[in-house]
């Protein structure tokens, strides 16, 4: 028998959620962001799936573009950190990569190779400070691909550093410096907005939104569900319980005896771990489901089990046990019971985190909302 732990991918609710995207900028163009295996959710899987619905598909890498070709992926696809070699540039001609631009040394690399890229995406650093071109290389870069006869099309990109922070004035400050560039290189075809400025901020008409972590139903919004927000949570995280113990008073569970046992109850142990990505930096408290029923984390995470009890077990205040924890019973980590953004503030970090580490041991059962219908 197979261990119990798998994440069910519902594809059809990443399609829905991208739709939402564009629907809140009907003007713009989207790229559907399936960098770091599609946010943990598999790039190949979910890129098939929206093949004929996406307008394009954003990586990180040429490594990454390659396994979606190779698996019959046709729509262009942006390599969102533009090449790294120069012998990636003939690729990038061959199978209709379009291609970042954010310093001039590839720049050049494009020049030596003479390849012919449909669009380059040119990246102004407007303070993120992490990649792209200042405001004088922008210029320099954007006419000197003007001219070179191999670019179809020049648009115009940067990224926000605080989007997810509503009450931060950085994003508008960001703006005001990149429509001033833009202005001076001849009003381009932009791109500023990920996820979070596609849900909450006011962004160029007719460019490309970069929907990301949205498309996977998670909030990129601290206090905030993907739910919350209209969308759909694309992946549910489900194992079952492998065995069940009675503690006492007093009794302590798992390593270094994190957790003390404050009256008799149950402990359920669950086939997951830090082995397979749940964080082991989880604390007591964090939320499961236990066959609908409200539970929770009681012990330390370890590498392949968590133990779990019900939330509303024996008490000094309720006295008597309203039902038996029982083996076999189905535990959601998160997904539609659990929200993956509460898991991850208990864990001290955010949703984007918990489903990119993914590990490989988890079976994943891909599905359509509309097979269910």
């Amino acid at each position: 028998m197979a261990r119990p732990l798998k994440a069910i991918i519902d594809l059809e609710a990443i399609k829905i959620n991208y739709q939402f995207s564009k629907k809140l900028h009907p003007t713009c163009k989207a790229l559907a962001v399936v960098k770091s295996d599609a946010y943990g959710h598999g790039a190949v899987d979910v890129a098939t799936y929206l093949d004929d619905d996406v307008d394009a598909f954003a990586v990180a890498a040429i490594e990454e573009a390659l396994q979606l070709r190779e698996a019959d992926v046709t729509s262009p696809i942006l390599l969102l950190e533009g090449v790294f070699e120069q012998n990636e540039w003939p690729l990038c001609e061959e199978l209709g990569f379009w291609c970042v631009i954010e310093n001039t040394t590839q720049l050049d690399g494009l020049l030596n190779a003479q390849s012919k890229i449909e669009k380059v995406f040119v990246k102004l650093d407007t303070g993120m400070h992490r990649l792209g071109l200042n405001s004088l290389q922008v210029e320099h870069v954007v006419d000197t691909l003007k001219a070179s006869g191999l670019v179809e099309e020049v648009v115009l990109m940067t990224h926000f550093s605080c989007a997810d922070d509503l009450s931060s004035l950085e994003t508008i400050k960001q703006l005001t410096l990149f429509e001033e560039a833009n202005r001076t290189v001849g009003h381009l075809t932009t791109s500023v907005a990920n996820s979070a400025a596609i849900m909450k901020w006011s962004v160029p008409e007719g460019g490309w939104i970069r929907p990301g972590i949205m498309l996977y139903g998670i909030s990129p919004f601290v206090g905030v569900t993907g739910t919350q927000l209209g969308l759909k949570p694309a992946m549910q995280l489900v194992s079952k319980v492998i065995s069940v113990r009675d503690v006492n008073i007093g009794d302590t569970v798992g390593y270094s005896q994190q957790y003390t046992a404050e009256h008799p109850h149950q402990i359920a142990t669950v086939a997951v771990g830090y082995g397979d990505g749940y964080p082991r930096s989880s604390e007591n408290g964090t939320p499961v489901a236990l066959s609908g029923d409200t539970a929770e984390l009681a012990g330390r995470v370890s590498m392949d089990m968590i133990t779990v009890k019900l939330s509303n077990q024996a008490s000094s205040e309720r006295p008597h046990q309203e039902r038996k924890i029982q083996l076999g019973e189905e535990v959601e980590l998160w997904g539609e019971q659990v929200p993956v953004e509460e898991v991850a503030y208990r864990s001290g970090t955010i949703g984007y985190e918990l489903v990119t580490r993914m590990t490989q041991r988890p079976m994943r059962e891909y599905k359509t909302t509309k097979e269910q219908s």
